[in-house]
This record gives structure tokens, sequence and C-alpha cells, in this order.
């Protein structure tokens, strides 16, 4: 199969995105693949595809147009996708130009597959899959929990924004407490793949607040997933259903409340083994 990836290879930040790292794993499953920058899109690249994998930076205000001039141009039985891992929830006041992207792109789409549960896109797509964040092996070698060397007490990997207020207070109070690290409250500090993981490697605990009040109360992180792979305790905010996935006090441990979060960080801390 012939797969267009249609992505930038940086992001805002500079970084590697989401869709070259992905067009790296279908690429080790044997298919051939292109990688295609939206500034280098023609009409002969559209045209050579089976599959056309769009990602993230199609919902940049610059790029958002070429949904359009892709189902225009494309031959009748090349599926056009979307393959999305970020939050876009209209609830979500600081992401509303990604919201307005996808309301426009979404109904053009053959599938869209998103990897955030906080919002279902269903209605307004012709396909709609919700799927879980992927680990790459290479990136994510999992290694027996062990206070050991491990520096930080508690690691957080997050967002700063306005509607995480419960969030950031957790946060204050878990730093009353003990030493926290926190990346992400500068966008710039956001780290990914192996530094995601290394990230983890060097504290006791890994911590997962709950979602934001305005979120359907049965919405969870992908972070649980991402966090539990590194290897590192996990102290996770209870959601209604997360239980079938993930066993309480085995694979990781629910809070419900401050006083439980506090009560378990520190037997937590205190566990040496």
């Amino acid at each position: 199969m012939n797969i267009l990836a249609l992505t930038d290879r940086k992001n805002n930040q500079g970084k590697t995105t989401n869709g070259v790292r992905a067009a790296m794993a279908m690429t080790r499953l044997g298919h051939k693949v292109s990688i295609v920058e939206h500034k280098a899109l023609n009409f002969d690249a559209i045209r050579a595809a089976d599959l056309i994998v769009a990602f993230g930076t199609l919902l940049y205000l610059r790029n958002v147009s070429q949904a359009k001039w892709i189902v225009e141009n494309k031959p009748p039985n090349t599926r056009f996708v979307l393959w999305y891992f970020d939050a876009c929830n209209p609830a979500f006041r600081h992401s509303q130009h990604k919201v307005g992207a996808m309301q426009k792109i979404a109904p053009l789409l053959d599938h869209l597959f998103m990897t955030d549960h906080s919002f279902d896109w269903g209605q307004y797509t012709r396909k709609f899959t919700q799927l879980m964040q992927g680990i790459d092996p290479a990136e994510y070698n999992h290694k027996v929990a062990s206070h050991t060397n491990r520096r930080i007490d508690v690691m957080f990997t997050g967002s700063h924004m306005t509607i995480f207020e419960e969030r950031e207070k957790m946060l204050r109070q878990l730093s009353a407490m003990c030493s926290l690290k926190w990346i992400g409250a500068d966008p710039s500090s956001r780290v990914v793949g192996h530094d995601f993981f290394m990230a983890y490697q060097a504290a006791k605990v890994a911590f997962v607040p709950p979602a934001p009040a305005c979120v359907n109360n049965h919405y969870w992180s992908n972070r649980v997933y991402l966090c539990a792979g590194t290897g590192t305790p996990c102290l996770v905010g209870y959601t209604p259903g997360i239980e079938q996935h993930y066993e309480d006090e085995k694979e990781v441990i629910y809070f419900r409340n401050d006083t439980e979060m506090k009560v378990k960080l520190i037997l937590l801390l205190g566990d040496t083994a």
C-alpha cells in the first residue's frame, strides 16, 4: 500500500511531530510511506496514494483548506483519514481554534481516529474510532520501579491552563509535601517518547490527576497508559470505568479526594521495595 503521510516534520516548538513518528511506525510495518509536508503537497502526490493520512498539523489555520482540496483531487478509491492525538473538545476554551478546524475537516474524512476520549466526534464524520495512545518499544524500555537513584519524589507532565484549576491545586499540595517536578507548565518543556520515559525514570511516583470538571466524568487521560508504561508507580485520580483497564493497587493506585491522595502518596514514598 502506498501511504501519503501529510505532516509538517517539526511542530510549533521545533520538535518532531506525531505525524512523522507515526509514519516511521507504518514504514516498519512494511508499508511504502511518503512523508509530505503541507507546503510541498501537490497533485501528483495525491494521485499516487492509496491512503492519505493527515495528522494534527492539518488543523493549523494555514493548512485547514487543504482538506477540501485533497477530497476534490484524490482518486475515488483513495481513502482520506485523520489521526489526531491531542485534546479537541468544545469545553476546552484554550483549543477553540482546533475545534473550529475539526468541525470543517471531519465531514470531509473517510475515517477519523482520535486518541483523546474527552469528546465524541463521531457525529461529525463518516467513520470514527477512538484509540489508545501507542508506545514505541524502542523508546519505552520498561524497568521495574525502584527508589534507587530516583532523585525526584513526584513527576507530572501536562499543560498549564486555566481550565485545570483543580489540577493546579493538587500540584500545589504535592509540592508542599515533597519534591515535585512539573514538565509542561512551560510549553517548550514538553517531553515525548524516550524523553518522556526517562523523565519518569527519575521519579519515585508518577502523578496523574483526574479530568477537569468540565469534561464528562467517564473520561480519563491517556496519560495513565503512558505513565504506567514507564514502570513508575502511578497515583491516579479515579474516574468511573477506569477500573476496567487498570486494577487498583496492582497496576496503578487510585485516589478519590485530596485526603486520599496525600495518604497514598506518603505510603508510596515510604515504600523502598
